[in-house]
């Protein structure tokens, strides 16, 4: 969320648990929710990414919101597909992973797969103690970061990337 503002309409998809408190969450921060409904069954729809995109002609949407494995249904939603469908559509819209059971289980690729924000975290994946909570970010999400309005709960990239450069 550090690269919004209030009042900013992302894109979400209803693939389980995970993803509708995710969309939770945005309403409560101020954000518009486009939301596109799912049955639980099956991933965020490149499809519908690439019909929600052709319509916002006026690029009001500001970012995509996908989980990449819903812990609670398991499903998996085909990230290289979705960033296809944005850059097919033009648009200039964020790409934001929730990949916080899917990374160290499945195949996750932040800078291949041309993902803005990913998000993770050790517990559920990666099999580790919980606690530890981490981003990888895009040049194009860093650059969204420094007029965002959100409140920063956890992370202030900023300011963690000019204590990483001073070493």
């Amino acid at each position: 969320m550090n690269t919004l503002s209030p009042g900013d309409r992302v894109l979400a998809f209803e693939t389980g648990h995970f993803a509708t408190l995710w969309r939770e969450m945005a309403l409560r921060l101020g954000l518009e929710v486009e939301f596109v409904p799912g049955d639980w069954r099956h991933g965020a729809d490149p499809a519908a990414v690439a019909e929600h995109l052709a319509a916002d002609t006026a690029h009001r949407i500001s970012a995509i919101m996908v989980v990449h494995n819903e812990t609670s249904t398991g499903v998996t939603s085909r990230i290289p597909e979705i960033r296809a469908a944005i850059d097919e559509a033009e648009h200039p819209a964020l790409l934001l992973v929730d990949t916080i059971s899917s990374l160290g289980s499945i195949d996750c690729r932040h800078e291949e797969w041309g993902v803005d924000v990913t998000v993770g975290c050790s517990q559920k994946g990666l099999m580790l103690p919980p606690g530890l909570g981490f981003n990888a970010i895009s040049e194009k999400a860093l650059a969204a970061s420094r007029t965002a309005k959100l409140a920063r709960s956890y992370f202030e990239w900023s300011a963690i990337l000019d204590a990483n450069e001073q070493g």
